[in-house]
């Protein structure tokens, strides 16, 4: 299961449309659901977004993955009006502390640090990077659950940072944005396979989905497994190979690929 959150309603709106998901049940923050996926709308502000980020989680355990989408500011040296950025970084302006989430997948947007602020920046922000008031919060919320391969965080630059938004335009630029972000959704949040690979055997992916692998590991995983297959072997034991949640540290997930790999070895 993947967690989608907005701060805002116009943001979520179009991703409810697009992934046709449903409002359910009643809660401190709207949410919506259908597919596999939960959108949650946080609200602005750090504190928000790490409150409806945790609530989101304890009230669904089964959710696997978590991904952030959400307007930001960005000057136009950092990233161009209207494009997409994958955040490779978080920094928390009030605290100083500095987040990186693991990226273990190729996926097809450029990348960018990340400024949370408290307070709406209006001008240079004196950081060559986006600007936004919930990133940090979201991630040191999800990363309580999550391992940080597992969470992810897609900026829209809405903004130069030079003033008040023309709200209804920007929601329309938006909207228009968004196909490239339905298509990483839809691939479960986990972006492209590698380059130049096609997407594989489905018992592969759902490995790939299930245990939190480095780039190594994943390309011994799909030499591994069709030898093993043509072998006779058992699609049911590898899955029941796997553990029944996703590893949340790497020694529980080198544990769990090594029992994997004794059953490909058997």
């Amino acid at each position: 299961m993947l967690l989608i959150t907005t701060a805002l309603m116009i943001e979520a709106r179009p991703l409810v449309a697009a992934l046709g998901l449903k409002a359910a049940g009643e809660g401190p923050f709207p949410f919506y659901e259908g597919g596999g996926r939960i959108l949650t709308v946080t609200g602005t502000g750090t504190l928000r977004a790490s409150a409806a980020t945790g609530w989101a989680l304890g009230r669904h355990p089964g959710i696997e993955a978590a991904l952030n989408i959400g307007f930001c500011g960005a000057s136009p040296g950092c990233a161009p009006l209207h494009a997409w950025r994958y955040v490779h970084s978080v920094r928390d302006e009030a605290t100083g502390r500095m987040s990186i989430p693991d990226i273990l997948i190729k996926h097809p947007f450029e990348e960018a640090p990340l400024l949370t602020v408290q307070r709406a920046v209006r001008g240079d922000s004196g950081q060559e990077a986006l600007v936004d008031m919930e990133g940090s919060g979201f991630y040191e919320a999800a990363r309580q659950v999550l391992p940080p391969d597992r969470i992810a965080l897609l900026k829209w630059v809405s903004d130069a940072l030079t003033g008040p938004l023309e709200v209804e335009k920007v929601a329309r630029a938006y909207a228009g944005c968004l196909e490239p972000v339905l298509a990483f959704i839809r691939n479960r949040g986990r972006g492209e396979a590698p380059s130049g690979e096609a997407p594989g055997d489905p018992l592969v992916e759902e490995i790939l989905f299930r245990l939190r692998l480095t780039r190594t590991q994943e390309t011994q995983l799909r030499k591994w497994v069709p030898g093993y297959l043509s072998r006779g072997g058992d699609r049911g034991r590898l899955l029941d190979a796997l553990p029944a949640a996703t590893p949340a540290t790497r020694p529980d997930n080198t544990r769990a690929f090594n029992d994997l790999k004794d059953v490909l070895e058997s």
